[in-house]
């Protein structure tokens, strides 16, 4: 099946997926015992809109004109080319007299028609045939009138040589839901009052709920449903249902479409993927999917509009999303909107519902489902469709855990990838996956300027989720990882810590993506990679970051990563050694620590307790450095004091016998999360910490 096929709504005879051919003979063969019982008669062929009624009638028309025994000539009556009841029935006449046949002998006859047709149509001018002037052709008509002749009299001699007709006249009505009640009550009064002539037949084409409906809106029912349906009794004699598609032959098509999108667009789907799709199918889908046109117009959206996200999302997820789009646009609206943040896991007002009960989240998504004008049967379905598409909608232990990750499989309730299944492509300020996967593959055959450059300034445009993305395409391009680690080394040093971020902390997304490629690395890179980041501010810190959170992996460069950023942390602190504390930054006191774990406090403890025992460095200042910082958005302020360091590098007797009168002057309270990150709060802090614990009183926050 072509995207063609998908968008062509005309009628088909050929394509038989349904066997509307053996229902199309059956009815070929009622019509012809409905002739031979009743001179004339009205059929009605039922179903809903999409079903495939056009395409049913037609192969019943093609059926009653090649009819071996009694053929039948077929006249296609529009009733949309009408724009009144007396242009119908002009119309209707003017058919009738094109259907004869062709002999001199009904000449006669089709004079009769003309006669009977101006005895009943009113004084005046008709209004235009398909928009053109009909009055000429009354006036033509009121010629072959031959004295004051009464409207039964000339209907009575129209009957007579009708009756003698060899082949049946079968007027065909299409559509007939899709006209105004006023227009469909004009087409039955024709039929029901006019047409009924010997040898005249008639099939109707309609969708009986539509039609009900628009009779209900008239006089003649006045909103009453019984009446509609007494009315429309009376009208059609007999009924041709067309069947529904049975549940094989749904799913069959449904099936043959998917294939037919994903072959066209060369998409490989998981089973894992697969079986979603199939999941949400047999629970939702396919109560919507009933009719062959419905079919066609949802796969028709899929396959115009994934074109342009090719790669960039999911196949599964952008398939469902656009059946919401397709089928319930209000819900699709409320997706880009007032859901999004909770859809994301985004809203801070999410976290106020953690205590929420599944039942609850359920009760309120359902109402909200409502609200959005799903039907009340098609709600849990609904429902289920989003909770997988949007894992924040789970309930989990608090962490996360038991979600899937949405973002490996580039789902669209990751918020990576969200705004890609609305855009219908990449927005500008995203990267495309193709691009990066691109750009590590050529940075795996060499050093590469330009695709260095560009990873640079993906990542410092949206560091977390370039970061996340480059997790995916790393593995397996060993050299590129190596080139990878001095520009996550580089773009660490401008990234801030955020309590919290929409799109994740950047560097704990820098750190994860720089372990990942550290990992992937060779191990006789070790040393040049490590170095490389070394010539950036925090190149050193993030390389001891990367170790330890390797430890557990334990991959085979691990000891060599080990020993070349020990080398690097053990040259920068030696730098800091001949220095004076108060002169070396928060930053650059860091190295310290990470050098002591690195390189183990069996190695580093002797060199720090050297350099406080000779008085190279002063102890309190060394107390003051100790003390940690904790950031809330752009601010930093000092926090806790880590006196396991000092008892285990010289002991805190030391600090109490070298700062003894200090201590006693201080008289400063600890308020952690209070001072700014300066020497002399780091000093007084140091002196309120160390007189605290020395007389050990409690170090609640005054």
């Amino acid at each position: 099946m072509s995207q063609r096929t998908f968008f062509r709504d005309d009628p088909d005879p050929s394509i038989d997926a349904l066997e509307r051919r053996q229902f199309a003979e059956r009815t070929v063969r009622a019509l012809s015992e409905v002739r031979r019982q009743s001179a004339s008669s009205v059929a009605g062929l039922i179903a809903p809109w999409g079903a495939g009624k056009s395409t049913t009638l037609a192969m019943i028309v093609e059926g009653l004109k090649e009819h071996e025994v009694t053929p039948w000539t077929v006249v296609d009556l529009n009733p949309w080319l009408y724009s009144d009841v007396d242009s119908l029935q002009l119309g209707f006449f003017v058919a009738l007299r094109e259907a004869l046949p062709s002999d001199v002998k009904w000449n006669r006859t089709r004079e009769r028609i003309g006669n009977f047709f101006t005895a009943i149509s009113p004084a005046g001018k008709v209004n235009g045939l398909a928009g053109v002037d009909a009055s000429s052709a009354l006036e033509a008509f009121g010629q072959w009138v031959a004295g004051d002749v009464s409207a039964n009299a000339l209907k009575e001699k129209a009957e007579s040589k009708l009756s003698e007709l060899e082949k049946p006249i079968l007027f065909v009505m299409d559509d007939l839901d899709r006209l105004t009640p006023d227009e469909l009550l004009m087409v039955f009064k024709l039929v029901r009052l006019v047409g009924r002539l010997p040898n005249i037949y008639y099939l109707l084409s309609y969708d009986e709920k539509t039609l009900l409906d628009l009779i209900q809106q008239t006089n003649i029912a006045s909103g009453n449903r019984g009446r509609a349906r007494d009315y429309m009794e009376k009208i059609i004699q007999v009924r041709f249902d067309v069947p529904a598609m049975r549940p094989d032959q749904q799913s069959a098509l449904v099936s043959d479409a998917m294939v037919d999108v994903m072959t066209r667009h060369g998409v490989e789907s998981n089973a894992e993927d697969n079986e979603l799709f199939a999941r949400h199918y047999r629970n939702h889908l396919q109560n919507i999917l009933t009719t062959p046109r419905a079919i066609n117009r949802y796969f028709a959206q899929v396959d115009a509009l994934y074109e342009t996200l090719h790669e960039e999302v999911n196949f599964i997820d952008f398939a469902l999303i656009t059946f919401i789009r397709t089928f319930e646009p209000d819900v699709y609206k409320a997706l880009v909107g007032p859901w999004r943040s909770e859809l994301l896991g985004e809203s801070l007002l999410s976290s106020t519902r953690r205590g929420e009960k599944p039942e609850e989240k359920e009760q309120r998504w359902r109402e909200m489902l409502s609200d959005a004008h799903v039907n009340t049967a098609d709600t849990q379905g609904m429902y289920e469709l989003l909770r997988s598409l949007f894992p924040s909608l789970t309930p989990s232990d608090g962490f996360g855990g038991g979600r899937p990750d949405m973002s490996k499989r580039r789902g669209v309730g990751s918020r990576d990838y969200f705004d890609r299944y609305f855009n219908f492509g990449v927005p500008g300020d995203d990267v495309p996956d193709r691009t990066l996967q691109d750009l590590v593959v050529a940075l795996n055959e060499g050093p590469d300027a330009q695709s260095i450059g560009s990873i640079r300034s993906a990542l410092i445009g949206r560091t977390a989720r370039v970061c996340r993305k480059l997790r995916r395409v790393m593995p397996g391009n060993p050299n590129a990882c190596a080139e990878l680690l001095p520009i996550f080394a580089e773009v660490y040093a401008t990234r801030k810590h955020a309590i919290f971020a929409a799109d994740g902390s950047p560097l704990l997304n820098l750190e994860a993506a720089a372990e990942d490629a550290a990992y992937e690395m060779a191990a006789a890179r070790a040393e040049e990679v490590v170095r490389a980041m070394n010539r950036h501010s925090h190149g050193a810190i993030l390389a001891s970051n990367i170790v330890q959170r390797l430890r557990e992996r334990g991959p085979s460069n691990f000891s060599s990563l080990l020993a070349s950023t020990s080398r690097v942390l053990e040259e920068r602190v030696e730098s800091l050694l001949g220095r004076e504390l108060d002169s070396i930054s928060t930053h650059d006191f860091r190295h310290v620590y990470h050098w002591r774990v690195t390189a183990g406090k069996e190695i580093v403890d002797p060199r720090l307790r050297s350099t406080l025992a000779d008085g190279d460095w002063d102890p309190l200042d060394f107390v003051a450095r100790n003390i940690s910082v904790v950031i809330s958005g752009d601010v930093e302020s000092l926090s806790e004091l880590d006196f396991d360091l000092l008892e285990e590098v010289i002991g805190l007797d030391f600090f109490y016998a070298s700062l003894g009168r200090e201590i006693d002057a201080n008289d400063a309270p600890i308020r952690r999360h209070f001072y700014a990150d300066t020497m002399d709060n780091r000093r007084s802090l140091a002196l309120a910490f160390l007189k605290a614990r020395r007389e050990g009183q409690s170090f609640d926050n005054g």
